[in-house]
């Protein structure tokens, strides 16, 4: 990793050229090597916003018979995308064990074409869409009951190892993902990378690519640490994402980051954090430092690392590179994968005008919205009291109250022109051990039988006094372990949980970006179709809701639903089912 000092400067050199791009203008300018989609990534796009230009339609709405597709997943799938090719609408679904590639016909999804990736799932047994459905049906009634012992003995008799769903895809499965530039697939899977490719790109029919798996060496796993530092028993890649300069970075839960060929996937270059400290989130790539500017907070430190043309990381100040303690805080016995943030740094300010932050939650107790400079610190800039490095530019506790002791997230901040959106992941009071082991039936009971956490808040940043500006925050409403979206079209943040107001029933809530008032609702009562647990909300270009959930991918379509009275509205009728 080493170079000369003439290499350094010119790596300096050319982070002030501009790097090409498909940007809207004001948007954050488009990765080249990506899909020209708003949605090419996990966090939906390099800087980890979490947001999206598209409109999501306000109101409320009872589910009814055509509201809504579903293509149900093999086990459990993350990741989904769609783009236009040729005139048509394609969506590429992994769906547990399999990229699936479908088309929207009448309201349904139609597989083209499956492909899938090697995996060891002894025991494992594929189940028909009958049966899926069937068992979606069978639980929302147990969920609607309260038996927990009978949701128990159901998940566990599956054949398609559903007890253990979620653990099989953090072992095996993909997490983090991309969608290339010739609508591509590649997901970080366990010690690995898989890549499925359409056989011809410009083709909405076509067939997908047999897989492209590699496992990568051993080298770049430290089992010990991540055992140590997390709740995970060894370590494994965590975070995947692509430089503007072309490099695929991959990082490991066990504090090892590295840039790799994009095409062969062999490594080039590694960097290692120091001892102690853990990558338990994504990164953010950007434009800056000639494309190769990559963004990655450790338990301990927030990274500012610059990959030059030749993939090699630079971690010195003369490649542009910095690093900036923040406040660690403590090891929480439930509700956290480890000490530090639970947030992907997310950039913030892209105008030419703009504050150029990055922003992530810390570790404390009430954990603090913290917001640094991502370039140069301002002039006479001095750094603030309480804070651990010159490079924060503020930071402000997120406190829900006394009733609140614990506040933290391991969801991303949410952010877009100088909002952003935090939720509080701990539950207070504890609970109760769960009737069978397995995160998956964790993530169904949560928010039917089981309270979830509670309080949303939104937080603007003030660019004339440099300051955090807290606008809204709701006790009342409780999130399941999904990322939320901000919708910029329709000034509205869309999350996956519930209303103290309406206990036992899951919804769809989109709330007033600038006011927090509920402004849309979606009743899914207690079908497990429409939890959303261990993903990322998202919608499709038209800005309909589509995202993965327990059972597979879900698209929402108001058009053919019952409109309702708000949820919140006094002496409102509940939907029918569930």
């Amino acid at each position: 990793m080493t170079r000369s000092r003439l290499a350094r400067f010119a790596a300096l050199l050319a982070s002030l050229l501009a790097v090409p791009t498909s940007a809207t203008a004001g948007d954050f300018p488009r990765n080249p090597f990506l899909a020209d989609s708003p949605n090419n990534q996990s966090h939906w796009n390099d800087a980890a916003t979490d947001s999206t230009p598209a409109a999501v339609p306000r109101g409320h709405y009872c589910l009814t018979a055509g509201g809504a597709a579903v293509a149900y997943a093999d086990t459990l799938g993350i990741p989904a995308y769609d783009a236009d090719v040729g005139g048509k609408r394609v969506v590429w679904f992994f769906s547990g064990t399999a990229l699936r590639k479908l088309h929207l016909v009448d309201g349904a999804f139609v597989e083209i074409a499956r492909q899938p990736v090697r995996m060891a799932l002894p025991g494992y047994r594929p189940q028909s869409v009958a049966a899926r459905s069937a068992l979606a049906d069978e639980l929302a009634a147990l969920l609607a009951s309260g038996d927990e012992a009978a949701i128990g003995t159901a998940i566990a008799r599956q054949p398609n190892r559903l007890q253990t769903a979620v653990e099989d895809q953090v072992a095996q499965g993909v997490l983090y993902s991309l969608f290339t530039r010739d609508h591509g697939f590649i997901g970080a899977n366990a010690r690995g990378l898989v890549r499925i490719d359409n056989l011809d790109p410009a083709d909405p029919f076509s067939g997908l690519a047999p897989p492209q798996q590699v496992r990568l060496p051993d080298s770049l796993f430290d089992d010990a640490r991540a055992r140590a530092a997390t709740i995970f028993p060894a370590d494994s890649v965590f975070g995947l994402g692509m430089t503007f300069n072309g490099y695929l970075v991959v990082s490991t839960l066990g504090g090892t980051i590295a840039t790799l060929d994009r095409d062969s996937f062999a490594v080039i270059d590694t960097y290692r954090a120091p001892e102690g400290e853990v990558f338990t989130n994504g990164f953010a790539t950007s434009p800056e430092l000639g494309g190769g500017a990559v963004y990655i907070a450790s338990n301990r430190k927030l990274y500012r690392l610059a990959v030059d043309d030749a993939g090699r990381i630079g971690t010195e100040p003369e490649s542009g590179a910095w690093e900036a303690a923040y406040d660690p805080g403590e090891r929480l016995p439930t509700g956290k994968i480890a000490d530090g943030t639970g947030a992907t740094p997310t950039l913030m300010g892209f105008g030419e005008d703009d504050d150029e932050l990055v922003i992530l939650t810390d570790g404390a107790r009430k954990m603090r919205l913290v917001a640094f400079w991502r370039n140069g610190l301002p002039k006479d800039w001095r750094q603030r009291p309480g804070t651990l490095s010159p490079r924060i530019a503020d930071q402000i506790t997120v406190d829900f109250g006394p009733d609140f002791p614990v506040v933290q997230s391991e969801q991303s901040v949410v952010a877009d022109d100088g909002n952003a959106f935090v939720i509080n992941s701990i539950l207070s009071g504890g609970s109760k051990p769960m009737p069978i082991s397995g995160s998956f039936t964790r993530g169904l009971l949560a928010g039917t039988v089981r309270p979830l956490p509670r309080g949303i808040a939104m937080y603007r940043w003030d660019m004339r006094a440099d300051r955090w500006r807290a606008v809204w925050q709701r006790r009342d409403v409780g999130t399941i372990a999904t990322v939320p979206l901000l919708s910029r079209g329709s000034r509205m943040v869309v999350l996956n949980g519930t209303l103290e107001a309406r206990p036992g029933r899951l919804f769809q809530l989109g709330f007033d970006r600038d006011d927090g008032g509920l402004v849309m609702s979606i009743d899914g009562g207690t079908d497990p179709r429409f939890n959303g647990a261990f993903t990322g909300l998202k919608t499709d270009e038209g800005g309909a809701l589509m995202y993965t959930t327990l059972f597979g991918l879900v698209r929402f379509d108001v058009a053919a639903m019952q409109q309702a009275a708000s949820p919140e509205q006094a002496g409102a009728a509940e939907c029918g089912g569930g």
